[in-house]
């Protein structure tokens, strides 16, 4: 794994591991009604929405840490990402993590 990849994950894991901040239970409750609402899942659980905040790209990932994933351009940013791995996330199976320079 490169250096890059050890430092995204680790923000990906502390995000995910938090359990005391309101604005990041917040932001995970909204990945799962986004999941529902773009019809990925009928009843998306907690599970579902790491799934998918673990596939995010780089450039989400980063976005989101700044201006928070509720963030209306952040938001169509996550919505095309979904779209673009649409069966992938239905099928639960693995989406590969892009990374851009």
């Amino acid at each position: 794994m490169s250096y890059k990849h050890n430092n995204l994950m680790a923000m990906r894991q502390n995000y995910w591991n938090d359990a005391h901040t309101p604005r990041v239970n917040a932001e995970k409750v909204f990945f799962q009604q986004l999941l529902n609402d773009l019809g990925i899942f009928e009843n998306a659980n907690l599970e579902d929405a790491k799934s998918l905040f673990f596939s995010l790209p780089s450039i989400i990932l980063i976005k989101g840490y700044a201006k928070g994933f509720m963030e209306p351009s952040i938001q169509q940013l996550i919505k095309q990402h979904i779209e673009l791995h649409r069966t992938e996330l239905q099928q639960k199976f693995d989406v590969k993590i892009k990374f851009r320079l």
